[in-house]
């Protein structure tokens, strides 16, 4: 099992823009093999520039945590 540890944008992207993901990288978040890994700190970067009202940022925080549950 290899470890993948995603930071704010990537997480971000693998939600909402995976056509954005370098096809090696996408392919190891698919793999059932990897355990992927992400920071508790990255919700609350979200949930902080969601809540600016940016309207470049278009990033649902609880329907983000939800998936990512699952």
């Amino acid at each position: 099992m290899t470890g993948v540890l995603l930071d704010t944008q990537l997480l971000i992207w693998a939600a909402y823009a995976p056509q954005r993901l370098a096809s090696p990288f996408a392919a190891e978040l698919v793999d059932r093999h990897n355990d992927i890994r992400y920071s508790l700190a990255s919700l609350w970067e979200v949930a902080i520039k969601s809540s600016l009202g940016r309207e470049d940022f278009q990033v649902d925080p609880p329907a983000l945590r939800r998936g990512l549950l699952r």
